[in-house]
Protein backbone atom coordinates (compact mmCIF):
# COMPACT_ATOMS: atom_id res chain seq x y z
CA UNK A 1 0.00 0.00 0.00
CA UNK A 2 1.03 3.87 -0.62
CA UNK A 3 -0.58 7.03 0.54
CA UNK A 4 0.02 9.70 -1.98
CA UNK A 5 2.65 12.09 -0.80
CA UNK A 6 0.82 15.31 0.73
CA UNK A 7 3.21 17.75 -1.21
CA UNK A 8 6.46 15.98 -0.72
CA UNK A 9 8.45 14.81 -3.12
CA UNK A 10 8.98 11.26 -1.23
CA UNK A 11 6.48 7.99 -1.55
CA UNK A 12 6.48 5.75 1.35
CA UNK A 13 4.87 2.37 0.29
CA UNK A 14 4.35 -0.68 2.76
CA UNK A 15 5.69 -3.46 2.49
CA UNK A 16 4.23 -7.09 3.87
CA UNK A 17 4.26 -7.91 7.33
CA UNK A 18 7.23 -9.67 8.50
CA UNK A 19 9.18 -8.38 5.60
CA UNK A 20 12.86 -7.09 6.66
CA UNK A 21 13.04 -3.25 5.02
CA UNK A 22 16.70 -3.12 4.92
CA UNK A 23 17.17 -6.81 3.63
CA UNK A 24 14.49 -6.10 0.68
CA UNK A 25 16.66 -3.09 -0.05
CA UNK A 26 19.37 -4.37 -0.27
CA UNK A 27 18.46 -7.05 -2.82
CA UNK A 28 16.25 -4.70 -4.92
CA UNK A 29 19.41 -2.81 -5.73
CA UNK A 30 21.12 -6.17 -6.81
CA UNK A 31 18.95 -7.46 -8.49
CA UNK A 32 17.10 -4.23 -10.44
CA UNK A 33 19.54 -1.28 -9.68
CA UNK A 34 16.47 0.57 -7.93
CA UNK A 35 18.00 2.60 -4.79
CA UNK A 36 15.81 3.42 -2.16
CA UNK A 37 16.00 3.84 1.53
CA UNK A 38 14.81 1.60 4.05
CA UNK A 39 12.09 3.22 5.68
CA UNK A 40 12.73 1.85 9.28
CA UNK A 41 14.29 5.09 10.29
CA UNK A 42 11.30 7.56 9.14
CA UNK A 43 8.83 6.83 12.21
CA UNK A 44 6.66 3.68 10.60
CA UNK A 45 4.63 1.89 12.83
CA UNK A 46 6.54 -0.92 15.16
CA UNK A 47 5.79 -4.59 13.30
CA UNK A 48 5.85 -2.72 9.85
CA UNK A 49 7.67 -2.59 6.53
CA UNK A 50 8.35 0.41 4.67
CA UNK A 51 10.16 1.52 1.47
CA UNK A 52 11.07 5.53 0.41
CA UNK A 53 11.33 6.62 -2.82
CA UNK A 54 12.01 9.92 -4.27
CA UNK A 55 9.72 10.92 -6.81
CA UNK A 56 11.36 13.69 -8.48
CA UNK A 57 13.19 11.89 -11.61
CA UNK A 58 10.91 12.54 -15.13
CA UNK A 59 8.10 10.74 -15.16
CA UNK A 60 10.00 8.28 -17.73
CA UNK A 61 12.65 7.31 -15.02
CA UNK A 62 10.10 6.38 -13.03
CA UNK A 63 8.03 4.30 -14.89
CA UNK A 64 10.74 2.33 -15.79
CA UNK A 65 11.88 2.03 -11.99
CA UNK A 66 8.31 0.73 -11.33
CA UNK A 67 8.29 -1.70 -13.86
CA UNK A 68 11.21 -3.01 -13.09
CA UNK A 69 9.64 -2.98 -8.98
CA UNK A 70 6.67 -5.01 -10.23
CA UNK A 71 8.73 -7.57 -12.16
CA UNK A 72 11.20 -7.95 -9.00
CA UNK A 73 7.74 -8.28 -6.95
CA UNK A 74 6.58 -10.99 -8.80
CA UNK A 75 9.75 -13.47 -8.36
CA UNK A 76 9.56 -12.54 -4.72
Amino acid sequence: TCSMPGGAFYAFPRLQDGIDDNAFVMQLMEETGIVCVPGSGFGQAPGTAHLRFVVLPPEAVIDQAMSRLSDFMRRQ
